[in-house]
């Protein structure tokens, strides 16, 4: 099966299913095929299928139900299987072929989850217009629970002033907003 699928990759010009089985009788030969193999799979393995979509941890939270820092811990716990940040405040982008493991121990593609949330809420027009959409309502909900825009509230109060809960909506609001202008000029 192995052979027949090395055969079958574009660009693959080492056509192992016309070789002979006295190939198997002399070692030192079947090691280097092997080694061929090997290689090739393992750089099948590395490369990145550009058809796989990815999701941000805004986008996520959507499709999950739940914050961005629900999303987050859940990184930093482990449950999207295999990913993990190659920095401390990177941008998190989780593929849709990531397996993500409930708290249940079962485990789920991160599309199956985006496909039912989609299939749930027709009249979504895409993943961009509504990471948008939730960017806009949370900074309008601060805005109401401060009663006034960031740079007039918590913007402009001075950090050991502030209540705990106070710089945790500070950091997530400057985080919302920041997406805001970075993503969509706003």
């Amino acid at each position: 099966m192995l052979v027949n699928y090395v055969d079958k990759r574009e660009g693959n010009k080492l056509q192992y299913s016309k070789l002979s089985e006295q190939i198997l009788s002399d070692s030192e030969l079947l090691k280097t095929y092997y080694r061929e193999i090997l290689i090739l799979l393992a750089d099948v393995a590395s490369n990145q299928d550009e058809s796989v979509s990815e999701y941000t941890t805004g986008q996520l939270s959507i499709y999950f139900g739940v914050s961005i820092t629900t999303i987050n811990n859940w990184i930093n716990d482990g449950r999207f299987i295999g990913y993990q940040r190659k920095e401390t405040n990177e941008q998190a982008r989780i593929k849709s072929n990531t397996l993500w493991k409930s708290r249940t121990g079962k485990v789920y593609p991160v599309q199956e989850i985006v496909n039912e949330w989609e299939n749930s809420n027709p009249e979504s027009n895409g993943t961009d217009q509504d990471e948008k959409v939730f960017l806009i309502n949370q900074n309008a909900a601060f805005e109401i629970k401060y009663k006034g825009p960031y740079e007039d509230t918590l913007g402009s109060k001075p950090l050991s002033d502030m209540t705990s809960m106070e710089e945790s909506d500070a950091s997530v609001w400057r985080y919302f907003r920041k997406r805001l202008h970075d993503e969509y000029g706003l």
